[in-house]
């Protein structure tokens, strides 16, 4: 054995696992089974997975590495920080959806990376540094945010041909209303996105990609001339429609893939009419039994949840005692036989349960999303 080898060893017998008081944990199964539903819903499109800001805090190296199991074309990521990290464990070619400053061009790897421009300053740093590069467009179809308007799509046409090395591969765009069970503004999105398809068609160019798609839209207006399908929030298991809507139920199989589990660390017996936490917002009405978890406003659950919410044991509620702390809540244990070191379920997997993403975004007065990308780095998330 070399010494190389054996101070190796020497070190992994120093290394002790430290346990976590918090985790999350992220289902393999359940992200592959979404995966499967929308592209078995849509078997002629590609799927592009949508990874940006951290997988919805999801973690995004742990996501790509269980997308390997899926034959897919792009993975779409905001930055191209977030591109190097899927290109470590992941080979499928990467759209950089975000923007880019010109200047950092040169420090980028295109032949992994595509790019979404937005300006002709971008297209000629491109042609300058790189000669050979795949570029997409992304229209504004009224929804007014960082994309290119139909009126300036024949000036980018016209500079895309001075540079032979540069190709336009793809056209797309974004739905502001698709979530909604009213769909008459995304019709007029629509309409528009096609009059910018045909500008580019009638300048001889052929699309590889065209889409506006994500998962509200498919399933609300189903196929047509696209061929792409972005894979946003569904892929987590958020149905992006609204429960009212009349295709509410075609996502009903997603699957959640995240849970979010503590640790009870304290149990302590209250006397009737003792107060509990910050400005005695808790004064208890009988004698009761009451445990400290270490989570809150830290790990990010609102200070909206307080008295409002629950955590759950074995499926069992346990109420959220006013008022949270940074790093500590207190619940009722109902007297329940729940020991030091019991796992507590902070965020369900359970969709039946009064305790999944979507009660916490409606206590919280928020969406599903920022829930979910607000959630602490800090929280050790585990693949299972």
């Amino acid at each position: 054995m070399s010494i190389f080898t054996q101070l190796l060893s020497f070190k992994k017998k120093l290394e002790t696992p430290f346990e976590t008081l918090n985790k999350i944990h992220i289902s393999k199964e359940a992200i592959l089974n979404n995966f499967d539903l929308i592209k078995n819903l849509n078997p002629e499109y590609s799927i592009f997975p949508v990874l940006k800001s951290n997988a919805y805090w999801h973690w995004i190296k742990e996501i790509a590495k269980i997308l390997n199991e899926r034959n897919i074309d792009y993975i779409v990521v905001d930055s191209y920080f977030e591109a190097l990290k899927v290109r470590e464990v992941n080979k499928t070619s990467i759209l950089l959806i975000g923007y880019t400053l010109p200047q950092n061009l040169k420090n980028m790897d295109f032949r992994f990376v595509s790019l979404v421009v937005y300006d002709l300053e971008t297209i000629h740093e491109l042609w300058r540094i790189w000669k050979n590069v795949k570029i997409h467009l992304k229209i504004d179809t009224w929804m007014n945010r960082q994309w290119i308007f139909i009126e300036q799509i024949k000036d980018f046409i016209s500079e895309i041909k001075k540079y032979p090395g540069i190709t336009l591969e793809w056209i797309c765009t974004h739905l502001a209303d698709a979530d909604n069970s009213e769909n008459s503004y995304s019709k007029l999105q629509i309409e528009k996105f096609n009059k910018a398809i045909e500008i580019i068609e009638q300048s001889w160019i052929i699309l590889k990609y065209k889409h506006l798609s994500n998962s509200a839209w498919w399933i609300k207006f189903g196929k047509n001339e696209f061929n792409a399908l972005r894979l946003w929030i569904s892929l987590y298991w958020i149905n992006p429609l609204e429960k009212n809507d009349h295709d509410y139920e075609k996502l009903e199989n997603l699957k959640l893939a995240l849970n979010f589990e503590s640790t009870l660390i304290l149990r302590k017996e209250l006397k009737k009419w003792e107060k509990v936490s910050y400005n005695w917002t808790f004064t208890a009405q009988k004698d009761m039994t009451i445990g400290i978890v270490p989570v809150w406003y830290y790990e990010w659950l609102s200070r909206k949840l307080s008295s409002n919410y629950s955590f759950s044991y074995k499926s069992m509620l346990l109420p959220i005692l006013w008022r949270i702390c940074m790093n500590l809540s207190i619940v009722d244990l109902w007297e329940n036989n729940i020991n030091i070191g019991d796992k507590i379920n902070i965020i369900s997997s359970n969709k039946n349960e009064l305790n999944n993403i979507y009660w916490l975004a409606e206590k919280s007065e928020t969406i599903t999303y920022e829930c979910l990308v607000k959630l602490a780095e800090s929280i050790r998330r585990v693949i299972i």
